[in-house]
């Protein structure tokens, strides 16, 4: 936890009305006479609890408006431009509004240096290969060079996209080097808060979908499956139909769980989504 005399870097926060009300802590517990009308007169607002509705969640900041804390909070050009993206990030109605903002929060060098983990997070979860260089990285056929599993992947990933996954890898503590310049998976869990975890976490998904499409051209029937159900159920049964699914992946963890040396790496996909709007009701 944040002490009161530490210095307030808005680089330390992914949330900006907690790093408004550390500012703000921080500010009062400097100068008993520090108020929010205070703050207000220094930022040029005439509502003298402007801040304070901000920090509540009551009220979002525009453009114009956030310059204007900037200014108060003596926030400096580099500080600026994050605070200005964090505003947005947080505010953002949709996906894709939320993954600009946020893609421009980790090119924040100050920031990319107090989080890396979570850039690398990010850049774990941008494309398919990752998780599946993590598979065959322990697997018997490896040699130690990224050239064997290069060739192994199918779409094709060049040499240099291995290399710096296997840096990745490392670097997320998945898989550490042992002799011969092999091997061991890790059981590392990364997490970053729920926020940003269902972004990366979204962003995946739509990728999977995508490569689904990209391998459907040319895997003949036999190396794949790909099957569909269009379900009328009553109201209630989505969240029975989600813990069926759960238990079968629960299943498929449990029967591969001793095969330590793979020797294929699949990617299973499941989708499950409503084709008709939820009715309004009690």
């Amino acid at each position: 936890m944040k002490k009161i005399n530490d210095p307030i870097s808005v680089f330390q926060y992914l949330e900006y009305r907690k790093f408004l009300r550390d500012w703000y802590d921080a500010a009062k517990a400097t100068r008993a006479s520090f108020s929010f009308r205070t703050f207000s007169k220094k930022a040029g607002f005439s509502s003298p609890n402007f801040l304070k509705l901000v920090m509540d969640g009551k009220r979002n900041l525009s453009e114009e408006s956030l310059v204007k804390f900037a200014l108060a909070l003596k926030l400096n050009k580099q500080e600026t431009e994050f605070f200005r993206n964090l505003v947005f990030f947080n505010q953002a109605k949709t996906h894709d509004q939320k993954d600009l903002y946020y893609h421009r929060l980790l090119q924040s060098k100050k920031y990319s240096q107090l989080k890396p983990i979570e850039r690398n997070q990010y850049e774990y979860y941008s494309t398919w290969y990752h998780p599946a260089i993590r598979e065959l990285a322990v697997s018997e056929g490896f040699d130690g060079s990224p050239a064997s599993i290069a060739t192994r992947l199918d779409p094709p990933v060049s040499v240099a996209q291995v290399e710096r996954s296997l840096e990745l890898l490392e670097e997320l503590g998945f898989i550490e080097k042992i002799k011969d310049g092999k091997y061991r998976q890790q059981s590392t869990l990364v997490s970053t808060g729920a926020e940003v975890s269902s972004l990366v976490i979204f962003n995946y998904h739509k990728l999977l979908l995508d490569l689904c499409k990209q391998v459907m051209d040319h895997l003949p029937a036999a190396r794949r499956d790909v099957s569909t159900l269009t379900l009328g159920v009553k109201k209630g049964r989505i969240p029975q139909l989600k813990k069926k699914l759960q238990e079968f992946r629960q299943d498929l963890l449990k029967l591969v769980a001793m095969d330590t040396s793979p020797e294929e790496v699949v990617q299973i996909n499941i989708q499950l989504f409503p084709l008709t709007k939820a009715e309004e009701g009690p």
